[in-house]
């Protein structure tokens, strides 16, 4: 007798972003369906309105757990004995998988490592599982043990699934191996695809800087510095900071520090109110995924100025349906916000080839897509 195949999506991460769209997004999808979904979460994450709700009724299984401790005595123990025979802490989430036993694992990971115990906790226990990561930093390689861990766990996975191709290419390049087993997926958006939203009417030139407050990724400073520059305080182009995070209090003091009566940081606003008042997107990243308002705001005929790294690239066409910096330096984005600025009165214009290119890119429905890649491998098992 047939029963239903168990699925478990686990995320490493422990706050909401954009990492947790596509997992999260396809277990509504699943839920419609004869498959028993559970998600496997850290109880500081906190879940979306839809997975509650979801969980309230008894649709899927959220399972919290939280990281082990141990007993005093066995901490202090720690400190006179060699690494491998100190005490460890118990894996509680891995107990907890254990119990629900799945068919198969989602493990989504921010970048392309922090999943790589899981990967292996999955193998040593016969689990079937896929892998999902979300970024990857070009600067960040990994170690000899980490880099022979994250081998075995990609090449043993029925499935890895990247957001760009250049994630995939310098995840191959660290590994030094190809991964046959590879794929890239789309993350869904936080607008309609078939979004209308008229250009701005403004005196002013409006761009948005859209992401989180993490100068070591999204690089902030970067466009900081560039607009300090006499020529763009003399301009009138207003650059439009919206986000949240670690680097508010740095980014405030850069723009005092630059004097920079030409940019504006707002406090949180939804995705369709910041392009009904924005001309196009600025975002100077250090590395990527794919960044998610990339393609929001091309959907909404908005064109975009992104630098070279990591998948932010792959959808724009050099000044056709946005510019790319060479590369996430003062110098670079000057050069590339330059040439978007000679072609202002362009901007509507460019906007609307950005939305006809970004529609022949990406899915309506990108967790449908997933959730269908899922059941094809879910059959198969």
């Amino acid at each position: 007798m047939d029963y239903p195949k168990k699925i478990l999506f686990s995320t490493e991460n422990v706050t909401w972003g954009g990492s947790e769209l596509l997992w999260s997004h396809t277990v509504v999808e699943l839920s419609k369906l004869s498959f028993l979904v559970a998600v496997c979460i850290h109880r500081k994450l906190e879940i979306s309105k839809e997975l509650i709700l979801l969980e309230k009724e008894s649709k899927i299984k959220v399972i919290r757990y939280i990281s082990g401790n141990l007993p005093f005595w066995k901490r202090i123990a720690n400190r006179f004995l060699s690494y491998k025979n100190r005490f460890k802490p118990s894996n509680l989430k891995e107990d907890l998988i254990l119990n629900f036993n799945p068919d198969l694992i989602i493990i989504n990971q921010g970048f392309n490592f922090n999943g790589v115990n899981t990967m292996l906790f999955a193998l040593q226990n016969k689990i079937n599982y896929i892998t999902i990561s979300q970024a990857v930093n070009e600067g960040l390689w990994p170690n000899s043990n980490l880099r022979e861990k994250m081998r075995l766990g990609f090449s043993n996975s029925l499935k890895n699934y990247f957001v760009s191709q250049d994630n995939l290419l310098v995840t191959q390049n660290q590994l030094g191996v190809f991964l046959r087993n590879a794929e890239v997926v789309r993350n869904p958006f936080n607008v309609p695809f078939t979004i209308e939203l008229a250009f701005p009417a403004s005196d002013n030139f409006q761009l948005a800087f859209v992401g989180r407050y993490d100068f070591y990724a999204k690089g902030q400073d970067v466009i900081l510095q560039a607009l300090s520059d006499e020529k763009w305080k003399n301009r009138n182009l207003i650059v439009n900071f919206y986000g949240q995070g670690n680097d508010i209090e740095n980014l405030k003091d850069l723009i005092e520090m630059y004097q920079l009566n030409n940019v504006i940081v707002h406090p949180h606003t939804s995705t369709e109110q910041i392009w009904k008042t924005n001309h196009g997107l600025i975002l100077t990243s250090r590395f990527e995924g794919l960044p998610i308002v990339i393609v929001e705001a091309m959907l909404c005929k908005r064109f975009v100025i992104v630098t070279n790294v990591s998948g932010s690239k792959e959808l724009v066409i050099d000044n056709v349906t946005g510019f790319i910096a060479a590369a996430p330096r003062p110098e670079y984005v000057d050069e590339a916000l330059e040439r978007a600025w000679q072609q202002r009165m362009n901007w509507e214009e460019i906007g609307l080839k950005a939305r006809q290119e970004i529609t022949t890119q990406i899915p309506v429905n990108p967790a449908n897509d997933f959730a269908f890649k899922l059941q094809h491998i879910l059959s198969k098992l």
